[in-house]
């Protein structure tokens, strides 16, 4: 799933608490899912996860990201969009040290 962010300016805090809150819903799913949250420019950020199964996207589909977006939608110079990817090839890293 891609999900993209757009938000207005002057917000930085209240933006990284959204992504911390983003965290912690994703640290109570599987561990088999994986998540990344990237700034792409000074207002304009994407979050990305992948998913063993489709349950499991499911999950996190109802507890993550479309639900948090709307308690921080004072934020948003657009609504956020939420796409649903498929991994055509990947190459996994080794585990962290």
């Amino acid at each position: 799933m891609l999900a993209k962010f757009e938000f207005l300016p002057g917000y930085e805090e209240e933006i990284s608490r959204f992504f911390a809150e983003g965290r912690v819903i994703v640290e109570g799913q599987p561990a088999s899912t994986g998540w990344y949250a990237a700034r792409l420019g000074p207002s304009a950020y994407v979050a990305f996860a992948v998913f063993a199964t489709e349950a499991d996207r499911d999950a996190l589909l109802a507890a993550g990201g479309p639900v948090l977006s709307k308690t921080y939608g004072h934020l948003f110079a657009v609504p956020p969009t939420f796409e649903l990817a498929d991994i055509v090839e990947h190459r996994a890293p080794a585990a962290f040290a």
